[in-house]
């Protein structure tokens, strides 16, 4: 998205498609915040050192309120003229306030920084995840799924 020129084949679909799969993830986040509100017990198994307890948490958190940061100011860089998002040509989300161009410029920062860091997220969380399967050889990958 951030290459895309006036020129590119892509220029009129891949910011609707851009938009609806942000859509399409808010509405999946909020069954997931749905559910994180259920008590739940967060068990270790008992041969997870400390440092990795905490990078678990830590990490888990940080993924959680990134995709809330980018779901937000891509929200509101889609209404930020005022205007509601119009979805599938009849259904329309509100816009909740009008931004000033610098304002949509510090959010459009904010959203495209933030995937950055979700991307390392990620992949951190995945090296993880692989380092338990391969060479702790524990169930930590099993219970992940």
């Amino acid at each position: 998205m951030v290459e895309l020129d006036y020129y590119s084949n892509w220029y009129q679909t891949l910011p609707e498609l851009h938009i609806l799969g942000g859509v399409v993830l808010m509405l999946l986040w909020l069954v997931v915040l749905l559910r994180l509100l259920r008590p739940q017990q967060n068990t270790f198994p008992k041969p997870h050192k400390p440092i990795e307890r905490f990078a678990s948490k830590w990490v888990k958190r940080l993924l959680y309120l990134i995709v809330v940061v980018m779901v937000t100011t891509g929200y509101l860089i889609a209404t930020g003229q005022g205007e509601p998002l119009l979805l599938f040509e009849n259904t329309k989300l509100p816009a909740i306030s009008h931004f000033s161009a610098s304002q949509i410029d510090t959010m459009g920062w904010v959203h495209e920084y933030a995937s950055y860091l979700l991307m390392i997220l990620v992949l951190f969380h995945a090296a993880g995840a692989l380092k338990h399967h391969f060479i702790d050889k524990d169930d930590t990958l099993k219970r992940m799924t």
